[in-house]
């Protein structure tokens, strides 16, 4: 066993995240439409499953890392929040579809999972297990919902094993599909911006400066004009993350909740005192975390905890793919009127409800800087993703395991 400190596990990432920008620039990623911190974490992920087998050698990485890296992420997004889409734009009655779309997912998941587990005799909580517990909720869900299955009348004392399985299976599946789909629903109907109903057709600056990731990057850290503005931009950063870290010790929520009300207050404060934020800056940085975080996340996943499923769930969580990808092709994409925004949101929503909220927002920046960004659809996501898909989730879990 080799144990990562903090600045291995930091370097590691880099080279992952590295080597994935450059798998991307290759022309079968590049159709696909592939992220680079998917390509590289699975890279990465199967190396060490090789090393694993052959050398018997496990590598193990610093995980406070992630979390700090999450929280930067979504510190970003809150300070480069535009005061004024938030007036202008009118996308409440869309986040209302959308987050219905995300509940009515997780209702379909769960009456599958029963479906199919009661056909293989098996006990009908496995199939919420491999349903919204674990892939509309990710990890964190599964491993609540795991106390509780454990317990009387349930008595399923490997659920956190199989909720552990099953999330790896969804967020490795919501990588590597989401903004593939988007891409070809883009591709397949011509989807162009001016069929937008809610913006215009040009790209906005910061998504033209953040075309080349990797020149972009070392501008921002060498340049003499810039570096001040990253620096500024890395110090709001990190005193977000504390704050939110902070507060985290007295409230029980999740921290990433904090990052984000917290930095978009404080660009409310900006706003209002006229300060100007560095807004290229930020999101370049904010998407260099999300890109580092979801590295790291994927070569860390357990491939032996997801072997050792066992066909009945391995075939509910086929069938759930499918389920997800008829649904967001068949129902989301059409729902939200089958333009651009509508295969970003299809897009978001496939990695949303499969892996969780950093994984859509992966997707959802790989098909921004192909095609063209969005201010609405990273609003409703963010919007849904952090503040009310995990309350709707416990809600539909707790109605379905009330009527077991």
């Amino acid at each position: 066993m080799i144990s990562f400190g903090l600045f291995e596990t930091f370097g590691a990432g880099l080279l992952i995240l590295g080597f994935g920008y450059l798998l991307s620039k290759l022309r079968i990623f590049s159709v696909l439409c592939l992220p680079a911190a998917v390509l590289g974490g699975v890279f990465a992920l199967s190396v060490l499953v090789l090393f694993s087998h052959f050398f018997e050698l496990k590598i193990s990485f610093d995980e406070s890392l992630k979390e700090s890296l999450l929280l930067a992420f979504f510190a970003s997004l809150g300070l480069g929040f535009s005061i004024d889409f938030s007036k202008k734009s009118n996308f409440s009655k869309n986040f209302f579809i959308f987050l219905g779309l995300c509940a009515f997912i997780m209702v379909l998941q769960n009456l599958l999972g029963i479906t199919i587990i009661s056909l293989f005799d098996k006990q009908k909580e496995l199939g919420i297990i491999a349903g919204s517990i674990s892939l509309s909720g990710s990890f964190g869900m599964g491993a609540f919902w795991s106390e509780v299955l454990k317990t009387e009348p349930h008595n399923i004392t490997n659920a956190l094993d199989i909720s552990i399985a099953c999330a790896t299976f969804g967020a490795l599946f919501g990588s590597v599909l989401g903004a593939p789909l988007g891409a070809f629903l883009i591709e397949k109907f011509v989807l162009k911006k001016e069929n937008s109903r809610f913006e215009s057709k040009e790209k906005s600056p910061s998504q033209k400066e953040l075309g080349n990731e990797l020149g972009n990057a070392l501008v921002l850290f060498f340049s003499k004009k810039e570096l001040k503005n990253t620096i500024i931009s890395a110090l709001l950063l990190a005193f977000c993350v504390l704050c939110a870290s902070v507060i985290k010790l007295f409230i029980s929520l999740p921290t990433i909740i904090f990052a984000l009300v917290f930095a978009f207050m404080l660009r409310v404060l900006c706003y209002f005192f006229g300060i100007n934020l560095a807004h290229k800056n930020l999101a370049l940085l904010g998407n260099f975390c999300l890109a580092l975080f979801l590295a790291l996340a994927l070569m860390s996943i357990d491939l032996k905890t997801l072997l050792d499923i066992g066909l009945p769930l391995f075939v509910l969580l086929c069938l759930e793919l499918v389920l997800m990808l008829f649904f967001v092709f068949f129902i989301t994409f059409r729902v939200f009127g089958r333009d651009y925004e509508a295969a970003l949101l299809s897009s978001a929503q496939c990695g949303l409800c499969l892996g969780a909220t950093p994984i859509a927002l992966a997707n959802l920046e790989k098909l921004e800087l192909r095609f063209f960004s969005s201010k609405s659809a990273l609003a409703i996501l963010c919007l849904s993703g952090v503040f009310f898909i995990d309350f709707i989730n416990v809600l539909v879990i707790w109605l379905f395991l009330s009527f077991l």
